[in-house]
């Protein structure tokens, strides 16, 4: 992680937000942002880090795949359920629910197949709340990470650091992945 960032003690939060759409193009967007882990993961890992009370927040999963072809099928089908959702409602216990414009963003050069989106929240009880969500590939993983209240640098030095911390993990080499 990024300087001044601590490990926070709960990853597996139960306030996470749902995902709906009424749109058909969203469905396969839900379908994963709603989803506990990657499709078809054999095995997870997560952590989430905090700058502070006031943030930035991020939350990290690494998911198993049992092969890089899954790993880019899987990063190719989110980039395609980006580009056919421009927005969604989400809900969040005790927050209440908010409609959020989806927008792929580029993401930070770590990793295979990066993908990258931005979720702005329009109107409801997160009104200007913006999520950025990166996922890349590191051999046979997906390393999925969502950051709150960040800024860019902070983004592209926590995927940095995680891609190269699973390229260790697994003795992957991550230099020049992109």
């Amino acid at each position: 992680m990024p300087p001044g960032f601590a490990v926070e003690p709960d990853a597996g939060s139960d306030d996470e937000g749902v995902y709906s759409s009424s749109r058909p193009g969203c469905a396969d967007f839900v379908r994963l942002s709603n989803s506990a882990a990657a499709p078809g993961a054999t095995g997870s890992s997560a952590a989430a880090f905090s700058a502070g009370q006031d943030g930035p927040y991020i939350n990290e999963e690494i998911d198993a795949l049992g092969s890089a072809n899954k790993v880019a099928a899987l990063l190719h089908r989110l980039k395609s359920a980006v580009a056919s959702c421009p927005s969604v409602k989400v809900s969040t216990p005790g927050e209440g629910s908010s409609v959020m414009q989806v927008r792929a963003v580029s993401p930070p050069d770590a990793g295979r197949g990066a993908v990258a989106v931005r979720l702005t929240a329009s109107s409801g009880s997160l009104e200007g709340v913006e999520v950025t969500t990166v996922r890349t590939g590191v051999g046979d993983v997906v390393v999925s990470i969502d950051f709150l209240g960040a800024f860019p640098e902070d983004i592209d030095g926590a995927t940095q650091d995680a891609v190269a911390k699973a390229g260790d993990a697994l003795g992957i080499s991550t230099a020049g992945t992109t």
